[in-house]
């Protein structure tokens, strides 16, 4: 699959592993860019059992008040496998190649705390009104009002 323009990374498929990312160079992390909240990176993503992590999409879901106090994001999870996505807590993504994303995918309330000199790269950000729906779903995941 080549690389969509403006973007300089692909996803690949590695035989028995999933999908992987594919850079054609490297990134230090070292970024003046100021990320905010909706934006999708890509980031080393966690396992839930944290024995290793995954270059994968995922979606800042912390506040600018946040990012001002810690130099850390709070992230959620990007999938491309939409099925079995649950009602209440996934949202599958209407704007998603918007969001800079190559598939349809969907977010998940799955949240990691990262670093922010271990962002990859921003890919894209979420239309306001996929925005609106991630921030439901999290609502209903952490019984916030």
């Amino acid at each position: 699959m080549p690389t969509p323009p403006g973007q300089p990374w692909a996803w690949n498929r590695s035989s028995g592993t999933g999908t992987t990312m594919k850079m054609p160079f490297m990134i230090t992390g070292e970024n003046t860019m100021a990320f905010r909240r909706g934006d999708v990176v890509l980031v080393p993503f966690p396992y839930t059992d944290l024995t290793a992590a995954k270059t994968r999409p995922a979606v800042i879901v912390s506040s600018g008040r946040y990012h001002a106090i810690r130099s850390e994001f709070l992230l959620a999870f990007v999938t491309s496998r939409i099925a079995p996505a649950h009602p209440l807590l996934d949202y599958v993504l209407r704007d998603w190649q918007q969001a800079g994303l190559l598939k349809p995918s969907l977010v998940r309330p799955k949240i990691a705390a990262i670093t922010e000199s271990l962002v990859v790269y921003r890919i894209g950000a979420l239309s306001a009104r996929d925005l609106r729906e991630v921030d439901q779903r999290l609502r209903v995941a952490l019984a916030l009002p």
